[in-house]
């Protein structure tokens, strides 16, 4: 009798050894806790600020993932999707932050642009190549050449092609814009389709209206008697004829364009400071002297008085003497509304309006 209570004692612990071993997925509940606000891109971390709120919520990409990022570079939010630069392309939803998907296979990738059917394209400066990716696979699927060491960075969208500026290196310079057409009515492409010669070391661009595109010039800290002033240039996007262009008298090492929502103004960051352009970039002055190198605006409401609230271009601009510190600053007051300080320096900010 005793032993064969122990029998079915046994069978019935080898049952439920048996049920525990069984591989059962398990179900992980991702909070919508982000979304609209502001996102502040750190190599190796990512921090967020709710959109109207002023607390800083930091690591939210390993607290939510529990895994890390690392050399992160730049960042791009489309639709409900974030996408990360590093030394690999993570896709996140913008919600909840949950990892999506990565894709491997970069040398130095840089920037990246969403195009139809579900694609992104990536630029990788080593390599001199724009990468395809299929966002349903998470796979790189093709490789558009942009020139021999040309090292592509910045990229954007208009219409059906991609602009791709080829930006140089510490070693070469490049002055050549390309073009990579992405669609044909509904088909998907991934075709270089045309290049253009601009200033020395295209860096950043902006596409209301035409093409506007900033050109850093050729600038060495140690060595000021090969620089080359920087350069403004107008593009038709049709055609990929030059509209109009202007030299920057004076100034050297401009990057990160960026203009206000009426399209009046330019802003970009140089030696010296932050500098104001016109449309026609004939009139340059000095605007913020601050030492920085990340440049972005965004439009949010602020409080005018008890009973008023009004909306201005708000500048964010990073503090190299002053590492982890972030300005806001508010363009309809000439003021600055806001010190961000974060525990690492910041290499890109997007926003979710």
């Amino acid at each position: 009798m005793i032993l064969m209570k122990n029998t079915y004692f046994f069978i019935f612990i080898l049952f439920l050894l048996s049920s525990c071993s069984t591989d059962e997925s398990i179900d992980v509940t991702y909070s919508n806790d982000y979304g609209k606000g502001t996102y502040f891109i750190s190599e190796n971390s990512i921090s967020f600020i709710a959109k109207g709120e002023n607390e800083i919520k930091s690591n939210i990409f390993e607290y939510v993932n529990q895994m890390n990022l690392s050399n992160n570079k730049s960042s791009l939010i489309y639709g409900q999707n974030i996408f990360i630069i590093g030394n690999e392309l993570s896709v996140l939803d913008i919600n909840t932050f949950e990892l999506l998907g990565t894709v491997s296979g970069f040398s130095n990738a840089q920037k990246c642009a969403v195009v139809t059917k579900n694609r992104v394209f990536v630029t990788d400066k080593d390599e001199s190549l724009v990468k395809e990716i299929d966002l349903n696979t998470f796979e790189i699927i093709s490789e558009i050449e942009t020139g021999v060491n040309t090292s592509p960075s910045f990229i954007i969208n208009k219409f059906d092609k991609s602009f791709v500026l080829n930006s140089g290196s510490d070693i070469n310079k490049d002055s050549t814009l390309v073009t990579i057409t992405y669609k044909d009515d509904l088909i998907p492409l991934a075709e270089f389709s045309g290049n253009l010669i601009i200033g020395d070391n295209p860096n950043s661009a902006l596409t209301s209206g035409n093409v506007k595109i900033l050109c850093k010039g050729v600038y060495d800290n140690n060595n000021s008697s090969l620089n080359t002033e920087s350069s403004f240039y107008n593009i038709y996007p049709n055609d990929l004829s030059i509209n109009f262009s202007e030299s920057l008298t004076g100034i050297y090492n401009a990057q990160n364009l960026v203009e206000n929502f009426s399209g009046t103004k330019f802003y970009f960051t140089a030696e010296g400071g932050v500098y104001i352009i016109n449309e026609l970039a004939t009139n340059i002055n000095l605007f913020i002297s601050i030492n920085s190198n990340l440049l972005k605006i965004n439009s949010e409401k602020y409080v005018v008085n008890d009973s008023t609230d009004a909306y201005s271009n708000m500048l964010y601009m990073n503090d190299l003497d002053n590492l982890g510190k972030v300005y806001k600053y508010n363009i309809n007051l000439s003021v600055f509304v806001d010190t961000i300080s974060l525990n690492s320096p910041v290499v890109d900010i997007s926003f979710k309006n």
